[in-house]
């Protein structure tokens, strides 16, 4: 990733004009777009609101990383455009990620429970703005496990919980993304393959995040985080960097600290993340949950999520759906399917 974020993406920023990020506030009956820099957890974070329809019930999105920048890619897909027409979407890059990155950001404020107060904050603020009593939440990937956490712990401000690429405990998943990549390896002789494997320490007290993004290149090329991702292609690729600098969502700054600390959420959270396990930190969730699970997902475990599900209390219910096409984000592989559920097993909770 650092071979493509530093020569060629440092080309691009000096050719791209704007050095102000795009801020607008409408909110109507007719319509919605709000993009603003709010204060939350004492610092300044991005919120875009999208919908068509102010009745809409509103659903907060939760964004995978930690760290990815969202704009340039979750926002923009069609799939989420078309749930703008059923739902008052909050998009929010969550702290030290894209346009909420801040060189004021102490380590001790990169927890996994400053983002869980940060979602309580972001619930509040669209709750005001909006005019309504609760909301839903969907969590994807590094997402689901704020999500997941939230839902636990404040149901009161919940419809329902929505998971894509539920992580459960990101440590175990990463000895299961090892053992995928060697087994491949092995069975097509992929010698360059083994020799990265041979520079992961497998040792726990010893796995870096560097051993990781190691693994996730080989788990992307053998169909763990895109059922039919190009072996060719890249986990991170050229298109990514190009979306990422020219989106109009981010000033000249906000390139600037996505180019010089492209892993600080990731680097920051690490430890955090190795000690997670929602078997135990989130054992009972007391609204409606949905999880959409990609039976070949891989680079967060669908079996580890399938695991948890069937562990999880949920007096209100709970529901699990395979997309049998599909990886790590099904979402956009399948989201013919993903919409219709959405429509006809989420949205009917709102009238509730």
């Amino acid at each position: 990733m650092r071979q493509i974020f530093w020569p060629l993406s440092i080309i691009l920023f000096f050719g791209l004009h704007s050095c102000q990020a795009y801020r607008a506030a409408m909110i109507s009956d007719e319509g919605i777009y709000y993009y603003q820099r709010v204060k939350i957890g004492g610092i300044r974070q991005s919120v875009m609101i999208r919908g068509q329809d102010k009745s809409n019930p509103v659903m907060l999105f939760l964004h995978g990383g930690p760290g990815f920048p969202m704009f340039p890619v979750d926002q923009a897909t069609k799939t989420m455009q078309r749930m703008e027409e059923d739902f008052t979407m909050v998009y929010w890059e969550q702290r030290g990620t894209g346009g909420s990155f801040s060189w004021r950001l102490r380590n001790e404020s990169m927890t996994v429970d400053d983002f869980v107060d940060d979602t309580r904050e972001v619930v509040s603020l669209v709750k005001e703005l909006l005019d309504a009593e609760k909301v839903f939440i969907w969590g994807h990937s590094w997402g689901s496990i704020v999500g997941a956490l939230f839902a636990a712990r404040y149901p009161e401000m919940l419809c329902a919980y929505v998971s894509t690429g539920q992580s459960v405990n990101p440590f175990q998943n990463e000895r299961f993304n090892y053992d995928f990549v060697l087994e491949n390896a092995l069975e097509d002789i992929n010698r360059r393959a083994l020799r990265d494997l041979e520079r992961v320490d497998t040792i726990p007290e010893r796995y870096t995040l560097r051993d990781a993004l190691q693994l996730r290149r080989w788990v992307y090329y053998y169909g763990g985080v895109v059922k039919k991702a190009e072996r060719s292609g890249r986990y991170i690729d050229f298109d990514y960097v190009v979306n990422t600098l020219s989106a109009p969502e981010y000033g000249v700054l906000d390139r600037l600290n996505m180019l010089l600390m492209p892993y600080f959420s990731a680097e920051e959270l690490w430890d955090d993340l190795m000690h997670i396990d929602l078997t135990i930190k989130a054992p009972r969730i007391e609204v409606p949950v949905f999880f959409l699970l990609g039976r070949h997902d891989i680079i967060v475990s669908s079996k580890l999520a399938a695991d948890y599900f069937d562990k999880l209390k949920a007096p209100a219910g709970k529901e699990l759906f395979w997309f049998e096409h599909s990886a790590h984000r099904p979402h956009h592989e399948e989201h013919d399917k993903f919409l219709h559920l959405i429509r006809t097993k989420v949205l009917p909770l709102a009238e509730h």
